[in-house]
């Protein structure tokens, strides 16, 4: 292949500066490179019909140092002088069920065509609609992730219906360094820019790809690459000579915020394709187009081997996107006023949102998963209490950032450590708005506009010389909803909190039925003071003596009075609390703790009760912990003693035995 350097001249690029053009140093550089080629390749899928998915396969190859880089004209030997006495790798970007890198070969015939806006462009704007972004200074990525060196292939059914492979190589590299690779001639400045292709016209300066069928096979071959197929179109990027060291993040050997990814590069891909495309990645629910069939390494991504937090945000996705009510999560419509043609309450979208235990999403043993803040590369800068985590994406699926604080998290409060305040705003992308400009029609348009180069954060702009607040009104309202909703739902506990100690006081005054004082698993082992609470209608229920087994059970007796008109009774355990008393039913719901009901009752006998009671049942919990038992009475007054016998796996709790009448109290 031929080289076509640069020359450096008016208004021109060079390498050094197109290096820096888009350096984003809050995002690790296998994020970026993630990003900005699984969204490239999306939007190539767009006007392909006959699929419902996007193919992507992101993973490493070995490389032929030598017969590689005897392909590329003016730095063979600078290639195997630094790179051919060791093992070399290449990442590779492999994605099909797209157009492929479309266009003429001649930029100056198609200077709108797919393959000059990949390879030979710069700051091109993206405007297929529904597209992620814009071509040209994401890309620049791609030249950070190895030595600035970049393969592109491609094979394309032509203008003619016929299929056609094209290959080109481009080289971006800091001119300024002593080490650059690229040729220097005498009396021109280096650019740090060069192509590697065939000549235009023999006589030319200007390369175009090569389409040479069997030149590009060699080439592949030489980076352990297969050519596409069949009827299989679509495009592969390899980068060569990477340094897997390098593209790790590190953290401290003795921080807690380890991550198992961090180790190794197809690892942290894995995480990565899952932190920036859950809402789209083996969704087939995705209803703005294809869904992301993801491969790492040519294993697949599915669902069963997502991390628990990024199998919440697609489903929160999807609930976003669809609407309705959810028995799972929050859902609320966002609305602003005086922007789009419609004032539906949705018009700007919805957010959803939930509070998830540690237990919902495997963080304990054994599954021991990390930490919604760990998944997504974000620090808790509240301690010991968990800040809110705010994600947002548009329509392409790509989650444009995740946010612990500022003016998405304003007001939003911590949370305790054991839960987890996650939320998701998808936009009503088809919203159209009331004044629209040229290219700015809908809300996604307008949001696609605000995002900055790197896609990772919308900001309001200005249309037709007036300033926009959109983005700040739906901040507003993302917060005020979800603070909203969850402060009710405390005000809705506190009164029954009141209620229930308002509950208890009045039975303890003047009971409408017998209720025992506290059995403590706590106490200590030996007979205690007993204590009567009488009824008003000679139903009682009372703690004689309470005390320790040796196999570790405990052993209540009571005293117990009925009136000849109740017809059954029910003595129930539950675990005592600040809000009152908390039921096995509660207790092991997965909006609680959702682990088994730690008291159990194991034995309840009634010593010289002959012809006293009938049948009795015992009441089991989901868990299957005998909980409370039912004990019908036959029609006659009982005055007895009993003895209940419960075990308790969780020392820290303390239990209250409960009877509760039945008939005419």
């Amino acid at each position: 292949m031929e080289i076509e350097i640069a020359e450096f001249g008016k208004m021109s690029q060079s390498g050094n500066s197109l290096l820096n053009l888009i350096q984003n140093n809050d995002l690790p550089i296998l994020d970026l490179l993630v990003r900005e080629a699984v969204q490239n390749s999306l939007d190539a899928g767009i006007h392909i019909e006959g699929h419902d998915s996007v193919y992507v396969d992101i993973g490493f190859k070995d490389i032929n140092v030598t017969n590689f880089a005897e392909n590329l004209d003016g730095i063979t030997d600078g290639l195997i002088e630094k790179f051919g006495s060791s093992p070399q790798k290449a990442i590779y970007i492999e994605d099909a069920n797209t157009t492929g890198l479309t266009g003429s070969l001649d930029f100056k015939n198609s200077p709108n065509g797919n393959i000059f806006k990949l390879i030979y462009g710069i700051s091109m704007a993206q405007e297929t609609p529904g597209a992620g972004g814009s071509w040209g200074l994401g890309k620049t990525v791609y030249f950070r992730v190895g030595i600035g060196l970049v393969v592109y292939y491609s094979r394309i059914l032509n203008d003619r219906g016929q299929y056609e492979h094209r290959l080109a190589v481009t080289l971006v590299e800091n001119e300024k360094l002593q080490d650059s690779i690229i040729p220097k001639s005498v009396g021109k400045v280096p650019s740090g820019i060069a192509w590697w292709g065939q000549r235009v016209t023999p006589d030319s300066h200007d390369t175009i790809p090569i389409t040479d069928e069997a030149m590009i096979r060699d080439i592949l071959q030489s980076l352990s690459i297969e050519p596409f197929e069949g009827e299989r179109i679509g495009t592969k990027i390899i980068i060569p000579f990477i340094d897997e060291q390098k593209l790790l993040i590190k953290h401290d050997i003795n921080s807690n915020d380890n991550k198992p990814w961090e180790s190794n590069v197809l690892d942290y891909i894995r995480v990565a394709i899952q932190r920036w495309y859950s809402p789209r990645l083996a969704n087939k629910k995705y209803t703005y187009g294809k869904y992301l069939d993801g491969y790492v390494n040519g294993e697949q991504l599915d669902k069963d081997g997502f991390l628990p937090l990024f199998l919440e945000l697609q489903m929160m996705y999807n609930a976003a996107v669809l609407g309705g009510k959810s028995n799972r999560y929050n859902i609320n419509d966002i609305q602003v006023r005086n922007y789009f043609e419609h004032n539906k309450v949705n018009n700007a979208g919805r957010v959803v949102y939930k509070k998830f235990t540690k237990k919902e999403l495997d963080m304990l043993a054994p599954l021991n998963c990390p930490s919604p803040f760990t998944c997504v590369n974000k620090k808790n800068l509240l301690g010991e209490q968990n800040a809110p985590l705010m994600a947002y994406a548009r329509r392409p699926g790509m989650i444009v950032n995740y946010e612990t604080d500022g003016e998405w998290c304003k007001g939003l409060g911590a949370t305790e450590e054991h839960e987890y305040l996650v939320a998701i705003f998808v936009p009503n992308s088809n919203t159209k708005l009331l004044y629209p400009d040229k290219d700015i029609v809908d809300l996604e348009a307008y949001l696609r506009k605000s995002e900055m180069a790197d896609h990772t954060s919308w900001t309001d702009i200005i249309i037709k010389s007036k300033p926009h607040d959109i983005v700040e009104k739906v901040r507003s309202q993302v917060r005020r909803k979800i603070k909203a909703s969850y402060e009710n739902k405390e005000e809705v506990k506190d009164k029954q909190s009141m209620n229930i100690l308002a509950r208890n006081v009045g039975k303890m005054l003047l009971p409408p039925f017998g209720f025992g004082r506290r059995a403590s698993s706590r106490n200590q082992a030996g007979d205690s003071k007993s204590s009567t609470n009488k009824a008003s209608r000679g139903n009682s229920f009372t703690i004689v003596s309470q005390k320790y087994l040796d196999a570790g059970a405990i052993e209540v007796q009571f005293q117990l009075k009925l009136a000849k008109s109740i017809n059954a009774f029910t003595i129930e355990l539950f675990i005592s609390s600040e809000s009152g008393k908390i039921s096995a039913t509660d207790w092991e719901s997965v909006d609680s703790l959702g682990t088994p009901f730690p008291v159990q009752i194991t034995r309840i006998s009634f010593p010289n009760t002959v012809g006293l009671f009938g049948r009795s049942a015992a009441i089991k919990s989901d868990s299957k912990v005998l909980h409370a038992i039912h004990i019908e009475k036959k029609d006659v007054s009982v005055d007895c003693i009993g003895i209940l016998i419960f075990t308790c796996t969780d020392p820290h709790v303390q239990v209250e035995m409960l009877m509760k009448p039945e008939g005419r109290v």
